[in-house]
């Protein structure tokens, strides 16, 4: 091991599996009071699998994971370090983003710097494509639906100061929280791109790679659980929130089942949320303290669940 060279992941998978374990230990101390089976799913690469290889949900539901025996519903929870300590938030129906890695291959024509006009530069050619991807955000899609975000996150492109290169390469992603505008906004990127380009002599090609789907919550399985995690939580620390424009492979789950996803807050009560830090920081910071709230309302979901079910 090379003490110089060390990777820390600071994130909040450590809580999950904590509060998973938890609730297993809780569970099988009960058994005789569960109407039921319940499987606990501990999964790898939430963040992504390897570039070139399957991972994550997709493939737990690809090998299996929700047959044998079939799972009727699925719960799933994420910690996040903006809300209060053992408070509950979740949303009814499209909760979270799709999200899909985009790449975008722009071919000019080489030329000296000097002499642009005996080119085509594509990286003139990118800055335009990426300001038309931005126009069908803010006039072309109807936002009071649900929202789209579009983010060129990387470029590359050229070798040397005065040479106008011949290729740019850029890389993103698209996310929104309805899946027929995911097709649509996706058509509208390649034509978009395409006629800018064309524009200029040059030509962009936009490919799209599925990261995840859009997280949604079943309407009926969260009215009949919201009980269970008000128990749980206490009433007055359960409440609704708003879209997130974030991903979570647990979307994947929820092809297969009733699925119920929702946030438990581990911000240290009487901090402002404003300077929570983030997930994926150095500074990112959870409260452990209550991390029995996770796994109490897991039990709670488990007890209560089979008297939902009409008989």
């Amino acid at each position: 091991m090379n003490r110089n060279k060390y990777y820390l992941l600071f994130i909040s998978v450590f809580f999950f599996v904590a509060m998973l374990i938890g609730t297993a230990k809780v569970l099988a101390g009960m058994k005789k009071d569960i109407a039921g089976t319940v499987k606990f799913i501990f999964q790898p690469a939430e963040e992504g699998a390897p570039e070139g290889e399957e991972g994550g949900a997709a493939l737990m539901v690809k090998e299996g994971v929700m047959d044998n025996p079939k799972v009727d519903v699925i719960f799933g929870m994420h910690i996040e370090s903006w809300i209060p300590a053992g408070d509950v938030q979740y949303k009814t129906g499209s909760f979270m983003a799709s999200a899909d890695l985009f790449t975008i291959l722009v071919k000019g024509k080489s030329s000296h710097g000097s002499q642009p006009w005996l080119g085509v530069d594509p990286i003139a050619v990118s800055a335009q494509i990426i300001e038309g991807l931005q126009n069908i955000v803010s006039r072309q899609m109807d936002l009071t639906k649900a929202p789209v975000v579009i983010t060129v996150a990387k470029i590359n492109s050229g070798v040397r100061f005065n040479i106008i290169p011949e290729e740019a390469f850029m890389e993103g992603t698209l996310r929104t929280l309805d899946s027929k505008m995911q097709i649509d906004v996706q058509e509208r990127m390649k034509f978009t791109a395409a006629k800018i380009a064309e524009a200029s002599n040059a030509t962009a090609e936009v490919n799209f790679y599925n990261k995840t789907l859009v997280t949604y919550n079943t309407p009926d399985l969260v009215e009949k659980m919201l009980p269970a995690l008000q128990t749980a939580a206490g009433k007055n620390n359960v409440r609704p929130m708003e879209w997130v424009t974030g991903a979570e492979d647990f979307s994947f789950y929820g092809t297969k089942a009733p699925a119920f996803f929702f946030y438990i807050g581990g911000m240290p009560r009487g901090n402002d949320a404003k300077n929570a830090p983030p997930h994926h920081t150095p500074d990112f910071m959870i409260d452990d303290s209550r991390l029995f709230v996770g796994v109490k309302t897991f039990c709670q979901l488990v007890i209560d669940y089979p008297k939902t079910i009409k008989k």
